[in-house]
């Protein structure tokens, strides 16, 4: 049975893609947890129903420690989808799996750098049907899996040979939304300008594909290798109709090189900006009900509130940072009214 955004493909039992969000579910309730504690004004009770947010941390590296052992394939050096009840492994190359494992902060560090290394194709797994470049075929993001998949599937797929290499999303095509995750995990492990000239390749894509007259336009009639799911059609690419998170890969602007975090607290900041774009900003972020113009660069980092907060609203940003005539406490830098706010490093 589908049991997850993948549908057709029957994770289950020992199951990576639900112990990531299981991971980060843990870590999330701990933050939860630290911020009630650290506002006891929001007059939320404690008592039996609380957790005590160290055993939440402790138990959620725990888990990471199991997921990484147990999840683990050495010989293709990526993580398997999952361990069905009869013991066997499932690796068809996930990519949207391996990439979710580093944004979901559950892949070890030294799992994550041999995921990019596959991904970039400064490895290649002998057996993939995909390897190298090809990998990233369909130019907006990688492929959703590497190896051909004829055999593995839930009981309402029937005949997948009968579709050839790319012809769906969950063997060998693409979903637009999830070139987040792989942006993320680029910028995490490789860095901001490995990062950052991958996403102008996928700008060329999408400038190529405007021209062109849209999406549907673009890929009409499999002219480009492959047709678009989406409206009721099954396809290789999911882009448009019920592919809502194709929202989704924006945020890396936001998320990732602004390094923007809210937390029970502050909003964090911690910029990490490729040379190639030295200054960056975003428009409008809606924190607290106050729109906020948020602009970074390698010396400064700029904010605009731009309407009065109803009660002072806390920035944090890494060690290192000043405002002229304040000091950053253990919650951040407090901004009771709107203004222009530039913070330079030390």
């Amino acid at each position: 049975m589908g049991s997850n955004y993948w549908d057709l493909l029957p994770f289950g039992w020992d199951d990576l893609y639900a112990t990531s969000q299981y991971h980060a579910a843990t870590l999330a309730m701990a933050d939860l947890e630290e911020a009630i504690a650290a506002h006891p004004e929001w007059g939320v009770p404690l008592g039996v129903f609380g957790f005590d947010p160290s055993d939440l941390r402790d138990h959620a590296e725990a888990v990471k420690k199991e997921a990484n052992r147990l999840f683990w394939n050495r010989k293709t050096g990526r993580f398997v989808a999952c361990i069905d009840m009869d013991g066997e492994a499932h690796d068809f190359g996930f990519t949207f799996l391996n990439v979710d494992a580093i944004w979901y902060g559950i892949a070890s560090e030294k799992h994550a750098g041999a995921v990019m290394e596959w991904l970039s194709g400064d490895r290649i797994v002998e057996g993939d049907t995909s390897t190298g470049e090809d990998i990233y075929h369909w130019r907006f993001g990688p492929r959703a899996t590497t190896k051909r998949n004829v055999e593995w599937y839930a009981f309402v797929w029937s005949a997948p040979d009968s579709i050839p290499w790319g012809g769906q999303v969950q063997d060998g095509g693409a979903v637009l939304g999830f070139t987040f995750y792989d942006l993320w995990a680029r910028l995490q492990v490789l860095g901001p300008d490995d990062a950052w000239e991958r996403l102008t390749e996928i700008l060329e894509w999408e400038k190529e594909v405007w021209a062109e007259g849209g999406y549907r336009e673009y890929y009409k009639d499999g002219k480009r290798g492959t047709t678009l799911q989406g409206g009721g059609t099954a396809g290789g690419l999911g882009i448009d109709h019920e592919f809502y998170e194709s929202s989704l890969m924006p945020a890396i602007i936001a998320r990732g090189f602004l390094g923007l975090d809210p937390d029970g607290s502050a909003l964090s900041i911690a910029p990490k900006l490729p040379e190639a774009c030295p200054e960056m900003g975003v428009s409008n972020v809606l924190y607290h009900g106050v729109p906020l113009d948020i602009l970074a660069s390698e010396d400064a980092v700029t904010v605009a509130v731009k309407e009065d907060p109803l009660e002072p609203i806390r920035l944090a940003l890494p060690e290192g940072w000043r405002l002229d005539g304040a000091e950053q406490e253990g919650l951040g830098f407090a901004l009771a009214g709107k203004g222009v706010f530039r913070f330079e490093r030390e």
